[in-house]
């Protein structure tokens, strides 16, 4: 049985029992702030099981992709080494939120391996929680003997995401690989930490809520969690000791092999090295693809990790070119019929991974650097171990390679401290772990109350922009209201409403909420904004105008019209910047971040390098010749699924539900979008690109006006331009020849100012030369230097040791209240005299701070007294 199939049977078998099929969701958890990633199938339905969330489902079933390399669980550090553990993999899970619990859960779990999938039953074990006397009895009633069933402790057999939220006792099924597999002594059994006994689905009783500090309460509804591996089931069933083995990984260790020229299964350190290497291709694969860009903290980091890991191993197995990229695409092959989102981002894949490879052989260059600084220094102090905390610093503030750094000690007759290392490392984690959190990523208490009384909102505003609707609930700060008062602020519930919600990039609608009841009494209030707390839930932020809005008042719902158009207008630019960007840059530009406002858009785009004026150029001419070929926008909903299949393209700041909103235009752009757009194109009007710049590594950013704000941006840009015209007594057409001229003679006269400067400053040194003093043989040379920075007077006292071979030159100079001096000590005179400490000296005599190396320093001092300190002998020499 294939991994494919068994995805789809296990799909299917509880699809056939009453479970919503899901699809899965992306590797970022959504509001939530104690994951780095989603680790575990529940993840997603994380609310249902706390009870602050309602769906139309009560049994769910999925295949949710996971990653665990970051945080409380990271396998990180085992993948390779197990043939078990990986940074990405597939959780196969079917949920209960308080509808079914242990037994059915037991049967079903027990029936699929045993019926469906036909598995020896022989070959399995159960694990129950020590004090779980039900399920015990439950495994017995589905057949199971008695001494298959083992007890075990609260680490093997109560489960929990995280520190906090949904745990339970779980009972686990194991399947016994047999006795040539794992430790072979003659007492191995169930709880072994071996590979013998290897776990194929846990199912967790889902009872407890525990909080921050341990607290455990009980769940409002009991319910069922289970997860199964889908790369430890398909190793059993297609007979594999380990899941390398299967046809998951199989093509990407024989596309290593091909890259490599190593066989996989002939030494054991090189199978280790190709295993990492082939895990972590699939982990970064789905991490970029899913958003995340490689960083020095968060998300990112983790995938830095991933990739420089990889690489890493790489070296290890004798590839010393860039391959990591080229491993992409065998992953895409794979996994392109579950997850079709992976062969339209793929162009983009290759491009971060490929930048990543780059910048990491740029980065062992610097670490060598930095490592040749560090020993230097040590062995001529007559030090031969590299201190732990250095060999760290090497490692995670540079990204240089341990192995690499232990290779080159070794070389040099150097030892590492290890201990060091472990203790730097250790202390490393525990940092990440207090701070794993990811800031501003979680829910309002007020918003969860909403959540929790099961309130919805419809959004009818793609075909109106005035309804009326029922105010459902109301808040003021995180508190449930009766009504909101004239004057206050507070937040709005509606069961339908035409306002649309920030999301997606695009602002989100303003307005009025109007009230008149039977009693003749109003209340009026202003939108100010919108948020979209779920999918299904909008919260409306105004300010009672006047009289008072109340819960159960019937209200009149009307959207700011020319805010909308506005909006609608640079929304659908967007998509007609797209797919210009993509027409003149090349199929790996993907859009990854917009704002969408009233009067201008902002687009973030992957792309490597900054556009030149024949670029920008076209792509302006390619959305002005869509608009003014007046193109109809087509909308229709469908499955996600069958959208990406169609070619419709996913943008990664969105997550999107399973049934979504195709955006058409023509024949050249299908995206999927919830935005609001215009009917045809023709009512963009024009577009304009104001400004092109990078906004991150591989990202850049562009913004642009249509329409009225278009217009008004030229008039501007004409209005300056006339002016500049004017100043410089040119022509508006030859503006820039003038001004090409009035430069070429400003860097003209400047560099003669800077010759003249040069020159007066070197006859100054021949005055200070002169007048120079001495102190026990040695020659100081001082200068004052008017208006002078740091580099200034760094040149000067070049200048004057070239002149004079041997002395100590101190020039200063003074900025309003601030004074500044520099001072350095010729090579032969260093032995005697450190520039460093004497600066140190003066600085703190004369109320400031410096420093430096032996051979020159700077300094501040207060500004009245610089003349002072570069005069001062006893300052200069000590005590």
């Amino acid at each position: 049985m294939t991994s494919k199939e068994i995805r789809k049977t296990f799909l299917d078998f509880f699809s056939g029992r009453g479970h919503r099929v899901v699809q899965s969701a992306s590797l970022v958890p959504e509001k939530d702030p104690t994951l780095l990633f989603v680790n575990a199938g529940m993840v997603p339905f994380k609310n249902l099981f706390l009870g602050d969330e309602k769906r139309d489902y009560q049994r769910a079933t999925s295949c949710q992709k996971c990653v665990r390399a970051g945080g409380k669980h990271n396998d990180l550090d085992n993948i390779g080494k197990t043939l078990r553990h990986h940074t990405f993999f597939e959780m196969l899970g079917n949920f209960s939120f308080g509808d079914y619990f242990k037994k059915d859960a037991i049967a079903y779990a027990w029936e699929f391996l045993t019926k469906t999938l036909n598995i020896d039953t022989s070959r399995m074990w159960i694990t129950v929680y020590q004090d779980d006397n039900d399920a015990a009895e439950l495994w017995r009633q589905v057949g199971v003997q008695g001494e298959r069933i083992v007890r075990l402790g609260e680490k093997d057999n109560f489960w929990s995401m995280g520190d906090e939220g949904p745990c339970g006792p779980c009972s686990e099924i194991l399947y016994d690989l047999g006795e040539h597999v794992g430790c072979r002594q003659p007492d191995c059994k169930v709880g072994c930490d071996c590979d013998r006994f290897l776990e194929i689905w846990n199912l967790v009783f889902m009872e407890f809520d525990r909080s921050a500090d341990g607290q455990m309460k009980k769940l409002p509804r009991p319910s069922i969690d289970t997860g199964m591996g889908l790369e430890r089931i398909t190793s059993i069933l297609e007979g594999k000791i380990g899941n390398y083995d299967t046809d998951l990984f199989v093509p990407i260790l024989k596309r290593l092999e091909d890259i490599s020229g190593r066989a996989y299964g002939q030494d054991g350190k090189a199978d280790i090295a190709m295993r990492v290497i082939a895990d972590h291709a699939r982990g970064a694969t789905f991490i970029v693809n899913d958003g995340i860009l490689p960083s020095k903290e968060g998300r990112g980091y983790v995938l830095r990790r991933i990739i420089r890991r990889a690489l890493r191993y790489g070296k290890k197995i004798g590839i010393g070119k860039e391959f990591f990229y080229d491993l992409t695409k065998t992953v895409v092959d794979l996994m392109e019929d579950v997850y079709p989102e992976v062969r339209n981002n793929h162009p983009y894949i290759v491009r971060v991974i490929k930048g990543e490879e780059e910048r990491f052989m740029e980065t062992l260059s610097t670490g060598m650097k930095v490592y040749e600084e560090i020993t230097e220094g040590l062995v001529s102090k007559g030090i031969r171990t590299i201190p732990g905390d250095l060999v760290y610093k090497l490692y995670d503030t540079h990204g240089f390679p341990l192995d690499i750094t232990m290779e080159m000690a070794e070389e040099d007759g150097l030892s590492v401290d290890m201990e060091g290392f472990k203790s730097a490392s250790q202390d490393q984690k525990e940092r990440s772990r207090t701070a794993s959190k990811i800031k501003g990523e979680e829910w309002d208490e007020g918003h969860l109350t909403v959540l929790r009384e099961g309130i919805s909102s419809t959004f009818t505003g793609y075909t109106t922009l005035k309804d009326s609707g029922t105010v459902e609930r109301a808040l003021v700060g995180t508190d449930l209201v009766d009504e909101i008062e004239e004057g206050d602020e507070g937040e709005l519930f509606f069961a339908c409403t035409p306002f649309y919600a920030e999301s997606g990039g695009q602002t989100s609608d303003e307005g009025l909420v109007h009230v008149v009841r039977a009693d003749h009494t109003e209340g009026r209030a202003k939108v100010l904004e919108v948020a979209k707390i779920k999918d299904n839930l909008f919260s409306h932020r105004v300010k009672v105008e006047k009289g008072a809005i109340r819960k159960g008042d019937r209200a009149e719902l009307i959207v700011d019209t020319e805010k909308r158009k506005g909006v609608s207008r640079n929304h659908t630019a967007t998509h007609l910047l797209h797919y210009a960007l993509r027409k003149v840059l090349g199929d790996h530009v993907k859009q990854s971040g917009s704002s969408v406002e009233q009067d201008r858009l902002r687009f973030d785009f992957t792309h490597f390098e900054g556009m030149n004026d024949v670029e920008t150029a076209k792509v302006e001419d390619i959305v002005n010749e869509k608009i003014m070929a007046c193109i109809d926008i087509n909308t229709e909903e469908k499955s996600r699924e069958d959208a990406i299949r169609d070619g419709a393209t996913a943008l990664f700041e969105e997550k999107y539900g399973e049934k979504v909103r195709v955006i058409r235009i023509g024949d050249f752009s299908m995206e999927l979008c919830g935005g609001t757009h215009v009917r045809n194109t023709g009512e963009i009007g024009s577009f304009y690109i104001t400004s092109e710049g990078s906004l991150a590594s591989g990202v850049r950013r562009i913004e642009a006006v249509t329409g009225r704000s278009a217009i008004a941006y030229k008039r501007k840009v004409e209005k300056a331009l006339k002016a500049v015209a004017r100043l410089s007594n040119a022509e508006v057409e030859r503006v820039g020849e003038k001004v090409e001229s009035i430069v070429s003679d400003l860097e003209k006269r400047g560099k003669e100012i800077e010759r003249l400067k040069e020159e007066i400053v070197s006859y100054r040194v021949e005055e200070a030369l002169q007048e120079a003093f001495e102190k026990d043989g040695t020659k100081v040379v001082s200068l004052f230097v008017p208006n002078a920075g740091a580099e200034e007077l760094r040149k000067v006292t070049d200048i004057i040791r070239n002149k004079t071979k041997s002395c100590i030159a101190i020039v200063g100079s003074q900025a309003e209240d601030k004074g500044l001096i520099v001072l350095a000590v010729t090579k032969d005179l260093q032995s005697v005299y450190n520039a460093g400490k004497i600066v140190k000296r003066i600085s703190e005599q004369y109320g400031g701070k410096g420093g430096g190396g032996p051979q020159i320093a700077q300094g501040g001092v207060a500004g009245r007294k610089v003349k002072d300190a570069l005069k001062d002998l006893d300052a200069i020499f000590g005590p």
